[in-house]
């Protein structure tokens, strides 16, 4: 297998590249590029709208212009200067990415992946995104037949990549290696820790940033590693070293130095500008502003060669001061300016992104005129090789004489003939997973460059991934092994405290249960006795300011804010006082009669409710507003404990409490333990149920004041608390464990007939603001229904 490039319309040949893929495309023909022509050096494009993403595609032959104004694409063509189609966008925000002949649009808003063929360009394919995470990023070799590389987020800071064959939108499964021997020196210790840690357990990275890929598609680079992907793998190279991938995926161009992916080492770039690699191998250039440095000698762009830095060639009209200026600008640096060698052209977008510009950039002509020798490579080599087969690789070399060739850096049995193609018969077994490979030019003159390329073997990183993966399941398993025996332990522990303390930790949260009501009803009864300061006169006609309290025994006490508390008798009053006494005093015997009435059997849970009623106003003031969650859930979807567990904080039973294991499910071996340590409080006069069941339960529903799962806020609460209900007495049939996370949940009026039954006439319940009622049997079920909404903003007339 060899790999011929020649960016003016020959075939590029990548047969060793995604042999997954369809067979079709095995070898990816580019579309003919010709230099681009114009009178003058310059020539500006008008836009209709501003310029908001760039991508290239056809291996150069296009540019793809994101126009969020005019929600459209627009593929320019660089080849004829001018614009080749508009293509419409399937929602305001999308993500775009091209290769060679494949244009694709991801929607997020409709979940839709679309292809677009760029030679009719038209739409050939919709299918919707096949992966439920949140989309990033897409990004896809521009001279590749794939894969589209997407980046995705899987929750806070932690993003991985998935890869679609472009061709038929489906998902790829490529195997995934981390190359394990390497052991890059850090400048963070924590880093270089993460890093050999990540090598060690063979673990894939989840936390990358961005993704830049090679116009082969072969190298991908992120912030912190690289992702070589060849035939069905991909190999990560976890190293300190990031930048943008020349063409080929041989160098990462970063501003301070270029690296070499072949080398696995760096050399300073210029001292001025910021390197950036052009559309197609071989060139890259520089950018020079005094805008970014003002201690630079010039602005403009600079095109040099790639492994041959005293090479230089001027763009001298190129302003880049039009594209680098204080003013807000999204598009990235490296898509500001545009080298496309095959159309003798740099693209530049101005800052105000209205237009692009056009500068004829003749490489050839220039080196021609230098009368120097030069020398670079335009070809792509397959980045990877089979055990027990023959590599081959073609290099292609441009040059204004005869070059010869040496390898310098191979491995043993690696050939290069005079013509540059490369050969070797790849061992049955070896244990690097990416060999390097150097090979240096000799020119006519003696001038010598160097050429290096990676090549990766999938093979081998398999069998040392098994390995280490191996290895990391054994230090797993010893490691879950020491965790079952110290979990063990405090197992033990925690039974013999349990033991010791669990009925003592229930009979405190019962005491201190009733002594938090008691607080509770004084302090209500307390602001239904205040009443406002009054002018109060005896049958003398003497006045006192003063605040009524009560009357005892024919006295009354009267409190007064500047002279302290008096004690009257009622006979010594005025008579309109006298009479404002006697309709205090018959009011207080109607809230008593009124209380009487709301509980008239002796099985009443009254008790009971209050102090639940208790716990939740408590929770409610430290949960900012918010009712206690029903159940309390752990990272997955399974329910773990109760309301009822939770409740224990907000009464004393802080004890209780932490007897429970939180992490796990109310049922397990430990925590189902805690079930015969029921609060008295949970339990009804009424109930029958079974030791450790309760018959009070929390309504659950989406309009109630509970949800299955979440929080409901007061602010959720639209209608009066008096008339919304937050739990129930429920028959025997329906008690559960009180730690069980189950409750009676609320689905329609016809589910309100299982509460009858097992009261007299009726079933109680506990409303928001602490009255605790008998529902009456007499109600429509419509009626009762209205009490369980919190949002229905419907009066409750219950009889």
């Amino acid at each position: 297998m060899h790999c011929l490039s020649r960016w003016g319309g020959l075939i590029v040949l990548l047969g060793s590249l995604f042999m997954g893929l369809a067979e079709a495309r095995a070898q990816v023909e580019l579309p003919a590029i010709t230099p681009a022509r114009f009178s003058g050096d310059q020539k500006e494009f008008r836009l209709p709208a501003k310029v908001d993403n760039l991508v290239v595609a056809g291996g150069g032959r296009y540019l793809i212009l994101q126009l969020k104004k005019i929600r459209h694409l627009i593929v320019f063509d660089t080849a004829k200067a001018d614009i080749a189609s508009y293509l419409p966008m399937p929602s305001s925000e999308c993500f775009f990415a091209a290769g060679a002949h494949d244009l694709i649009i991801l929607s997020p808003e409709k979940m839709t992946i679309e292809r677009w063929d760029l030679t009719t360009f038209k739409q050939e394919q919709v299918v919707p995104v096949p992966f439920p995470e949140r989309v990033v990023e897409i990004a896809m070799g521009p001279a590749s037949p794939g894969p589209l590389v997407i980046l995705v987020s899987e929750g806070t800071n932690k993003q991985s990549c998935k890869f679609i064959d472009p061709h038929t939108l489906k998902l790829l499964e490529l195997k995934q290696f981390i190359e394990p021997e390497r052991a890059a020196e850090e400048a963070d210790p924590r880093r270089s820790r993460f890093l050999s840690r990540r090598r060690e357990e063979q673990t894939i990275p989840e936390y990358l940033k961005s993704i830049h890929p090679s116009a082969s598609g072969q190298l991908v680079t992120t912030d912190y590693c690289m992702m070589m992907i060849t035939e069905n793998s991909v190999v990560y190279r976890l190293n300190r070293n990031s930048g943008l991938p020349d063409a080929a995926g041989n160098l990462l161009y970063s501003p301070k130095s270029v690296y070499s992916v072949g080398l696995d080492e760096s050399t300073p770039s210029g001292e001025w500008g910021i390197p950036y690699p052009s559309v197609q191998p071989g060139l890259y250039f520089v950018v020079h502003s005094r805008n970014v440095n003002s201690n630079a000698p010039q602005s403009g762009v600079v095109l040099q060669i790639e492994n041959d830095p005293g090479l230089q060639f001027p763009l001298e009209k190129v302003n880049t001061e039009l594209s680098i200026n204080s003013n807000p600008f999204n598009l990235p640096m490296e898509k500001r300016f545009t080298y496309i060698p095959a159309a003798e052209l740099v693209v530049q977008i101005p800052s105000i992104a209205d237009r692009l510009i056009l500068h004829k950039a003749d490489i050839s002509a220039m080196l021609k005129k230098s009368k120097v020798d030069y020398a670079y490579v335009t070809s792509i080599p397959p980045n990877s090789a089979v055990l027990g087969e023959n590599y081959q690789y073609q290099l292609t070399v441009v040059s204004n004489k005869g070059v010869k060739y040496e390898l310098t850096a191979a491995p043993a049995q690696m050939t290069i003939s005079s013509t540059g193609l490369i050969q070797w018969q790849v061992p049955d077994q070896l244990s690097d997973t990416v060999v390097p490979v150097e090979v240096q030019l000799e020119m006519a003159s003696g001038k010598k460059t160097k050429y290096a390329f990676a090549i990766a073997i999938p093979a081998v990183s398999g069998s040392i991934a098994r390995k280490s993966q191996m290895a990391a399941a054994l230090k797993e398993q010893a490691r879950q092994d020491q965790m079952q025996a110290r979990r063990y332990q405090q197992f033990e522990s925690m039974l013999k405290k349990l033991e010791e303390s669990g009925s003592k930790a229930k009979q405190l949260v019962e005491e201190r249960a009733l002594g938090y009501l008691r607080q509770m009803e004084e302090t209500e009864k307390r602001k239904q006795a205040e009443y406002e300061l009054r002018s109060w006169k005896d049958a003398a006609g003497n006045e006192l300011e003063a605040k009524f309290v009560e009357v005892f025994a024919g006295k009354v006490k009267l409190k007064s804010e500047t002279s302290g508390d008096y004690d009257v008798p009622l006979i010594a009053l005025s008579a309109q006082d006298q009479t404002f006494i006697q309709k205090i005093t018959a009011a207080a015997r109607e809230k008593r009669k009124q209380l009487q009435a709301e509980d008239p059997l002796p099985t009443s849970p009254r008790q009971q409710l209050r102090v639940i009623y208790t716990g939740m106003q408590q929770a409610l003031q430290k949960l900012n507003g918010r009712f206690l969650t029903a159940h309390h859930h752990a990272s997955g979807n399974r329910p773990l404990l109760s309301w009822r567990v939770d409740l224990l904080r907000y009464v004393g039973g802080e004890d209780l409490y932490r007897l429970f294991r939180h992490d796990e499910p109310w049922d397990s071996e430990y925590n189902k333990r805690l079930i015969p340590l029921m609060p008295a409080f949970y339990r009804t006069p009424n109930s029958k149920a079974g030791e450790g069941k309760t018959n009070l339960q929390v309504i659950i529903g989406d309009h109630c004041l509970f949800k299955s799962k979440g929080y409901v806020g007061l602010t959720e609460v639209t209608d009066e608390l008096s008339q919304t209900a937050m739990l129930v007495e429920v028959p025997d049939k329906l008690a559960v464990e009180w730690t069980k996370p189950d409750d009676w949940e609320f689905t329609s009026e016809s589910s309100i007939k299982d509460l009858f039954g097992f009261q007299p006439g009726g079933f109680y319940a506990l409303f928001a603001d602490g009255a605790v009622k008998l529902i009456s049997s007499e109600n429509s079920l419509k009626e009762i229904s209205r009490a369980f909404i919190r949002d229905d903003g419907e009066t409750l007339n219950l009889k």
